[in-house]
């Protein structure tokens, strides 16, 4: 009997009970595993969309912000002489300045209110790449503006929009602009600074001084794609979005109008063209009423690294905004060697508010 008792107390784990137990450990670790990879890789997934969402978002509210007031010109101002600035912005009894808001090619050149405010300048101006000017340079030198655009790109545009942003002269108290204030946000440009400073080339010969004038485009910040911005209150580009590798514009044209039979301008849009064919066009700048934003981003594989886990293999192409003959987006673009970002595109049509129209008298 204590034989038999003895025996007891001295048995121990048999080998079966230690695997069993060991597999049951193994797969408890493998499920807790598991669900931490699948956690981390979908919070990745959330950084990765937030990356490009979050930028696409400011860059697009910002560019329907300056393209809403595209040519924006103060009629209740005072011009330099002292004198309300719509007596001389727009006089229906002649035609050269009904033309301003006509667009009648068989008149002769083609104005805006803007131009007319600063010669030479346009609302909205686009190059199919580099653009020549920049807003410093032009609210720094005397008119008339001559507006150039520099070597071309297939994917990388550039947009300078022009708008009055603060008035005339600050004393006047009657005016619907505010002098600029940074804790506002009026009247100053897409980096917050106020426009060219009086005591500039254009002080007393032109408006230059109040114009708000900020030009678009993208560059490579640190092996990085951004777009930057620079604006008429200095002379350096600043990048307000990380990522985008493509930033691509066209511009729908209106009708023009003519004097011959009173028909009324804007009466008809025609096809989404690129900045070439616009400078080419017989209205010029003066007759688009409308621009289509298109950006591609992607996320930052230099500084943050690969996207999340599968991404390659959900998405093994990228968009492009490049388009065919008809309009149509080009198919997605095959990944190059090395590739590990998660891409998106982003577009939006925005109308010129200020592109004003109507028929001759």
């Amino acid at each position: 009997m204590n034989n038999i008792s003895r025996r007891s107390l001295q048995s121990g784990t048999s080998l079966i009970e230690v695997m069993v137990s060991l597999a049951i450990g193994l797969i408890i670790l493998t499920a807790i595993g598991t669900v931490y990879v699948n956690s981390n890789n979908s919070l990745r997934q959330r950084e990765d969309q937030a990356q490009l969402n979050d930028p696409a978002r400011i860059v697009m509210r910002l560019l329907r912000q300056n393209l809403m007031q595209a040519g924006y010109v103060d009629l209740f101002d005072l011009d330099l002489a002292g004198n309300p600035q719509a007596e001389s912005l727009f006089d229906a009894k002649k035609v050269s300045l009904s033309n301003i808001y006509v667009r009648d090619p068989a008149i002769g050149t083609i104005a805006t209110p803007i131009s007319r405010f600063y010669a030479g300048l346009t609302p909205v101006y686009g190059c199919d790449g580099a653009m020549n000017n920049t807003p410093q340079g032009i609210t720094s030198a005397a008119p008339p503006l001559v507006q150039s655009c520099g070597a071309a790109n297939a994917t990388q545009h550039t947009l300078r929009v022009a708008y009055q942003g603060v008035p005339i002269t600050a004393a006047n108290a009657t005016n619907s602009l505010l002098p600029a204030d940074t804790n506002t946000g009026d009247g100053l440009d897409c980096l917050q600074q106020a426009p060219a400073t009086p005591g500039s080339a254009d002080a007393g010969t032109t408006d230059g001084d109040s114009l708000v004038i900020n030009q678009f485009s993208v560059r490579v910040t640190g092996g990085v794609s951004q777009l930057g911005c620079r604006g008429s209150g200095g002379a350096a580009i600043q990048d307000i979005a990380s990522g985008v590798e493509e930033f691509i514009l066209r511009y729908q044209m209106a009708a023009p109008g003519l004097a011959a039979n009173e028909a009324a301008a804007g009466g008809a849009q025609s096809q989404y063209i690129n900045a070439a064919l616009v400078s080419a066009s017989t209205q010029g700048w003066a007759g688009v009423t409308a621009v289509e934003i298109c950006i591609v981003s992607a996320t930052d594989q230099v500084n943050r690294g690969p996207a999340a886990q599968g991404t390659t293999v959900l998405q093994p192409t990228r968009p492009t905004c490049q388009r065919d003959g008809v309009g149509a987006f080009l198919p997605n673009i095959d990944r190059v060697a090395g590739d590990t970002r998660l891409w998106k595109r982003f577009t939006s049509v925005v109308s010129l508010r200020n592109a004003v129209f109507a028929t001759p008298l």
